[in-house]
């Protein structure tokens, strides 16, 4: 499990391991301090020597010229080094500029041969034919080995789906398979153009000229056709404060760092709150608000259940960016939950979500009606257009294949900057029973906590202003149902 954190954006086109970026900073910081001693060397030596005492006691005998000399050739050394230093450190930050521009090169110039790829497919159904064929071949023949092993043991067959499982886990937990699936869904708004008979790029070339994310666009496609079908449905949502147990406070300390703010994620859970607000003051009394929104409970298809945190709502969060007015079951679960605690329009709020959670925190911070600030784990929200003005931290692990499922970024994330961290170095996942364990929350705690210890100054601008919180605040839990 790597320690190495990489960093994207918060104003900068560097792309670099905060380890990296820690170094240069250091070697820039030491050229700077060179310089400074070599000015004060400068001073002693032009300091008059003519009238400092001698005597037995002190210095017997005072050469100026000397030291004069020795100060100059300490400053010139110094200087040489500080120098040096520098040049370094710039240069480091250089690459990691140049290694920015590479791969946003690189990834266009997959955008464009994707999108062209994907145009054709839907455009004409026959050239993925052979795909299908080979998919349904190697299916077929994977359910006729099972036949054939489980028939001579039982106990083998048991081995056999095992290993297929084991095997898919490891597949699904690899950089390479969270990078197709990126690929594949920012795609997929050219495949429906060309499925629809429509020029290449014309929706595309529309969504970018509205802002709108083409993924954005597929998403709402698939969420109303999944409607339609009765395969995914919508309804209404009911949002209550959770009681609190007998002899639990509300009163709790101001979380002061990423870490902090992941383990205090609501789970969610059969019964369990999905949603945590605190209100917190600074020394001036002005009021502080953070509000978590947790990861999905029901995957399940169809959604038959009163879960709010389901695929119906996972569809919608992402498509809100293509259609106004649209909002997720679980957003508007957590706005309810905000007026329920007593957030007013315009106070400062801090959003904090995991997974799902991640998107409906993203989309309130973009909404405008809060001073929003933003932090996400895990969270696919690649499709929603910010203010530059928004200070916000998005945490990925390579290996999770969540955030990918928004697609590529749109460009810099501008007033953000996105931390992300391999997990497993190429190495097949800790055995377990988590199908995406790259997506685990507690994952992801170890990442926020190895982000504490940077000092990249990108990461302190979303969490500085909670250490200047004062005392202990208020918080309440929310739980949210749907309703017929």
């Amino acid at each position: 499990m790597s320690d190495d954190l990489v960093l994207r954006g918060g104003g900068v086109v560097a792309i670099a391991t905060d380890g990296h970026l820690n170094l240069a900073r250091t070697l820039v910081s030491l050229g700077a301090s060179c310089e400074e001693w070599a000015g004060r060397l400068d001073a002693v030596g032009r300091m008059d020597a003519s009238h400092a005492p001698t005597g037995p006691l002190l210095v017997p005998q005072l050469d100026g010229e000397a030291g004069r000399e020795a100060a100059a050739r300490a400053a010139a050394l110094l200087r040489q080094a500080g120098g040096e230093a520098t040049h370094l450190g710039e240069r480091l930050l250089l690459s990691a500029e140049a290694y920015g521009d590479i791969e946003r090169t690189v990834a266009s110039l997959f955008e464009l041969t994707d999108g062209a790829n994907a145009w054709a497919l839907g455009a004409s159904p026959v050239s993925w034919a052979p795909g299908a064929v080979g998919i349904g071949a190697v299916l077929l023949l994977g359910s006729v080995v099972r036949a054939v092993v489980g028939a001579v043991s039982e106990g083998a067959g048991e081995q056999f789906d095992a290993a297929a499982e084991r095997g898919l886990r490891d597949l699904m937990a690899t950089p390479l398979f969270a990078d197709a699936v990126r690929r594949i869904v920012s795609s997929a708004d050219e495949w429906l153009v060309g499925a629809g008979g429509l020029p290449a790029g014309i929706l595309s070339m529309m969504a970018t000229a509205d802002g709108v994310p083409g993924v954005a666009l597929a998403a709402l496609v698939v969420a109303r056709t999944a409607d339609a079908t009765g395969v995914l449905t919508t309804s209404g949502v009911r949002t209550s404060p959770v009681p609190r147990a007998d002899g639990e406070d509300d009163r709790v300390s101001p979380p002061t760092t990423y870490e902090e703010l992941a383990r205090r994620m609501p789970h969610g859970g059969e019964g369990s709150p999905q949603i945590r607000v605190e209100r917190h003051v600074d020394a001036t009394g002005s009021e502080q608000w953070i509000v978590w929104s947790g990861g999905t409970i029901d995957t399940g298809l169809p959604n038959t259940g009163s879960e709010p945190w389901d695929n119906q709502s996972n569809l919608d969060a992402v498509a809100a960016s293509a259609l106004p007015g649209l909002a997720a079951d679980s957003t508007r679960a957590t706005l309810d939950a905000m007026e329920l605690a007593g957030v007013p329009k315009g106070a400062s709020v801090l959003h904090v979500g995991y997974s799902q959670g991640g998107i409906v925190a993203a989309a309130i911070a973009a909404s405008g009606d809060y001073d929003s600030s933003l932090v996400t784990f895990g969270a696919p929200v690649n499709t929603i257009v910010f203010d530059e003005d928004v200070p916000r931290a998005h945490f990925e692990h390579t290996e999770d294949v969540i955030p990918a499922l928004s697609g590529r970024r749109q460009g810099q994330p501008d007033g953000g900057t996105v931390v992300s961290r391999s997990l497993f170095d190429g190495a097949p996942p800790p055995s377990g029973d988590d199908p995406l364990p790259a997506h685990r929350l507690e994952n992801y705690w170890d990442t926020a906590r190895l982000a504490d210890a940077s000092s990249d100054p990108r990461l302190q601008e979303v969490v500085k202003p909670l250490s200047e919180l004062a005392g202990d605040g208020e918080t309440s839990q929310y739980r949210a149902d749907r309703v017929e």
